[in-house]
């Protein structure tokens, strides 16, 4: 899994205390935690914010069953001789520290990403 679709996975759980109540619990995970938190509001997304999230991604497993990503992604291709361009808009990170958060609908509150505090806007579906 691309590092991009992990932070998106970790912004949608900084809107909500559990993750890092979870992470608390253990001094090795509440400092990958932390860190994490700390890279994407400094924009420093690399190897060491990865190597977090797949710390807490364990954690998760561990406690949940399940862990911190989405066990499938699905990829779109156009069909050979079609342009790229689907017309379909997906919620974009404006501080680009993650891959957003699904499609936008018509009427649709943009949501807001965790880490910058900043609403999410449209912007060309990833394909």
């Amino acid at each position: 899994m691309d590092l991009a679709a992990k932070i998106a996975a970790f912004c949608r759980e900084l809107g909500d205390s559990t993750l890092r109540e979870m992470a608390q619990r253990d001094e090795n995970t509440d400092a990958a935690y932390k860190r994490a938190v700390e890279s994407l509001e400094a924009g420093q997304i690399g190897p060491g914010l990865g190597a977090d999230l797949d710390v807490l991604d364990e954690m998760v497993r561990e406690v949940e069953g399940q862990g911190l990503y989405p066990e499938a992604t699905r990829g779109y291709q156009p069909l050979p001789g079609l342009g790229r361009g689907t017309g379909a808009q997906w919620w974009t990170c404006p501080g680009g520290r993650c891959a957003g958060r699904g499609r936008v609908r018509p009427g649709q509150e943009p949501p807001v990403c965790a880490a910058i505090s900043e609403h999410l806007v449209p912007g060309p579906f990833p394909g």
